[in-house]
């Protein structure tokens, strides 16, 4: 197929027919990548190997826990009526320790010596703490009285047998492994791990260990898409930077999509002489499903589908390739990964300052959420906009300014979403309720 040259580079289509596809809203376009991407296949693993992996069943108890009324404390265990007059002096029958059982039955003036964890022996109903008594070689002094459930926690107050525990679709953390280990599921079923390949485009980009020319800039995107991708568990590597050349953009798109499931790219899909990444999918047969979103910053977002692969292909400015991530690609991937909430969290905040933009396109402006006595507020960061990468480090959300709508005033309520992993998202959660 004929084409046209810039400098010698192969750059634009020439004489072919190229579909033109309208610019969609940030809900159409969240709506077409999910109706398209696949849910990977599941496979069994081992439990220590499941951290970080998204769960693909459901986890049940095969037994009561705690199994047996079980010791809280250190101390006696005894009948509570026994110590209606205190001090009290009870016959020690002996000693229990964790995992240890006692044949007989504790009776009227009698105790057991008992330790935490340990299972209460039969006719006692009340354990007191050891700091609460004076024993000797055969009998126990009680100063303070008990009363009947003291101490002690019931079989089965903490989950039943067939008990639901955890549901399939969560992200399992190191305390769903040790409620899995609890309950004797040494291996999990869980999603197949998603591979993520990552290219970067761009003449002006040198790679992070060299000097960069007057023209050019470090490559920083390809580093910060595959923290995001640590994060969400996914297998990814950064196949390094392509010039604009759209014969080798063809060629790198080509080579890198078999070993992968999902490929992003960033840079080089805008309207300029150089922004060849369109041409080159639509060279390789891809269904480019959109290619631009009503979103600032990142509008000429492209999400296509090659050889049934979905393809990201995401603007170069840093910020717009944060903001498109994280509303267009981290859903896709959790979605992809068997995940029940594929969204970020986002909450209603109030803001500290004006938030003001452009109100052709739904804006995602840099803040800090914090949270004040249990009420979420959000201060709009100052930034130069989407190269402004340095300014982005100190965001955790994004204020969200809906299309239509040029200013919200300080004062009011806004939607924000979290930026993820931020080590106070889980203090915050839990003082506000999220709107998705």
């Amino acid at each position: 197929m004929p084409l046209q040259t810039v400098n010698g580079r192969a750059c634009r289509w020439a004489g072919a027919s190229v579909k033109v596809l309208k610019m969609i809203s940030v809900d159409e376009a969240q709506r077409m990548i999910l109706d398209r991407v696949p849910v990977l296949p599941t496979e069994i693993v081992a439990l220590s190997e499941t951290t970080g992996r998204i769960l693909r069943q459901d986890i049940y108890a095969d037994m009561d826990m705690p199994p047996f009324d079980r010791a809280r404390m250190d101390g006696y265990a005894l009948r509570a009526a026994d110590l209606a007059i205190v001090p009290a002096r009870l016959r020690v029958l002996g000693q229990l320790a964790a995992g240890q059982q006692f044949d007989g039955q504790v009776g009227p003036g009698q105790a057991v010596r008992i330790m935490t964890g340990a299972p209460v022996p039969d006719g006692a109903d009340a354990v007191q703490k050891v700091e609460a008594t004076a024993t000797d070689q055969q009998t126990v002094t009680i100063y303070e009285s008990v009363k009947v459930g003291q101490f002690i926690t019931p079989r089965g107050s903490e989950a039943t047998r067939g008990q639901h525990l955890i549901a399939a679709g969560q992200r399992i953390t190191p305390a769903d492994i040790a409620v899995m280990a609890t309950f004797g599921y040494a291996q999990v079923r869980v999603s197949q791990s998603l591979t993520v390949n990552v290219l970067s485009t761009g003449n002006e980009l040198v790679e992070v260990n060299q000097t960069p020319s007057i023209a050019q800039i470090r490559n920083s995107n390809g580093y910060a898409l595959r923290s995001y991708l640590d994060q969400l568990g996914a297998r990814s590597s950064f196949l390094g930077i392509v010039p604009d050349d759209e014969e080798l953009i063809l060629q790198r798109i080509k080579a890198a999509l078999p070993q992968c499931d999902v490929l992003i790219l960033s840079g080089g899909v805008s309207m300029g002489d150089y922004d060849l990444v369109k041409h080159a999918l639509r060279r390789l047969g891809a269904d480019i499903v959109f290619d631009r979103v009503c979103i600032h910053p990142g509008k000429p977002t492209v999400f296509a589908l090659l050889e049934h692969k979905p393809v990201f292909a995401l603007p170069g400015n840093p910020v717009s390739v944060a903001v498109t991530f994280l509303n267009f690609v981290y859903p896709a991937l959790n979605k992809m990964m068997g995940a029940r909430d594929i969204f970020l969290p986002s909450f209603r905040a109030i803001l500290e300052a004006d938030a003001k933009h452009a109100p052709d396109r739904r804006s995602y402006l840099p803040g800090r959420l914090t949270s004040r006595e249990g009420q979420l507020t959000v201060a709009p960061l100052r930034w130069g906009g989407s190269s402004d990468l340095i300014a982005f480090r100190h965001a955790n959300a994004l204020i969200i300014v809906p299309e239509g709508l040029s200013l919200i005033q300080a004062g009011q309520l806004c939607h924000t979403i979290l930026i993820p992993h931020m080590s106070w998202a889980s203090a915050a959660a839990k003082e506000s309720q999220p709107i998705r």
